[in-house]
């Protein structure tokens, strides 16, 4: 037993043995976004300069941005998907998606899927009814258009699981979609639910994917929101590798992303998708 305990470690950490892939799978990378502005940050902010170059980049590599039909077709019907597929995706439903991104990606004609918080939506100057300044955020207006283009699906980050803490007054205060200190489950089952069917009512559409704040998820998390026809939850992984089966829906659950910032070089851009 202790040979072969030392047998599986060597093989993790000195020969570089990782999970096998899948025989027959496809694998998607997933890039997540945010923010974009002028000259972008080491935080989650990218500059419109460096978002049109990876842009570039993707098309002079040979990769193909699917939408998130495209994803979840696959993955239901096994309707074929083109070579070296790869989801564009942003957090929070920043303006900056409509003002900046959006055009590249139109020009481009990239698919891709941005996730609103939904008591942020048409905030363009302050944190929900408080007077706190925040990033402004895309309304019901902007995402008409987008959505119109049939480029862009606005999908969920929660209507209101996302919350920022020193803005909040409350002393129950959700910064993600998992259960609080003591919550019993059926109250968080309910709660989920709640917010669930109140973005869903902003959009007024069924929403088919929720990008979990900060990433968190939990079984219950994904349980609740598969039996409210959710088909595709995002996680903050950036070390996943979503090796994706046809006909196998189950894999669309907790899929990795790649998180961009304007530090993040072209080099390892390109190892991520290459992955």
């Amino acid at each position: 037993m202790k040979k072969l305990f030392f047998l599986l470690i060597f093989c993790l950490f000195f020969t570089g043995c990782a999970p096998k892939i899948p025989e027959g799978s496809t694998t998607v990378p997933i890039l997540l976004y945010h923010h974009i502005n002028e000259e972008g940050d080491d935080g989650s902010a990218i500059s419109v300069t460096s978002f049109r170059r990876q842009m570039e980049l993707i098309r002079t590599e040979g990769y193909n941005p699917i939408s998130l039909d495209a994803l979840i077709d696959f993955a239901e019907k096994g309707t074929p998907l083109p070579e070296k597929p790869m989801v564009i995706t942003f957090d929070d439903g920043y303006y900056s998606n409509y003002q900046y991104a959006y055009p590249i990606l139109k020009e481009y004609g990239y698919p891709a899927t941005i996730f609103a918080i939904g008591c942020s939506v048409g905030h363009m100057e302050f944190y929900k009814d408080t007077t706190h300044t925040m990033t402004p955020h895309f309304g019901e207006a902007e995402i008409r258009v987008m959505e119109e283009s049939g480029l862009i699906s606005v999908q969920s980050h929660t209507y209101d699981m996302h919350q920022w803490a020193p803005f909040e007054t409350g002393d129950r205060i959700r910064e993600n979609a998992l259960p609080l200190e003591n919550e019993s489950e059926a109250d968080y089952i309910a709660a989920l639910t709640a917010d669930h069917l109140k973005i869903s009512a902003l959009l007024d559409k069924e929403i088919q994917a929720v990008a979990y704040p900060h990433g968190k998820s939990s079984t219950l998390s994904n349980q609740t929101l598969q039996g409210l026809g959710v088909k595709v939850t995002f996680t903050t992984d950036g070390e996943k590798v979503n090796a994706l089966l046809p006909n196998q829906p189950e894999g669309l659950i907790d899929l990795g992303r790649f998180s961009i910032n304007e530090t993040v070089t072209d080099a390892e851009f390109l190892k991520y998708l290459k992955k």
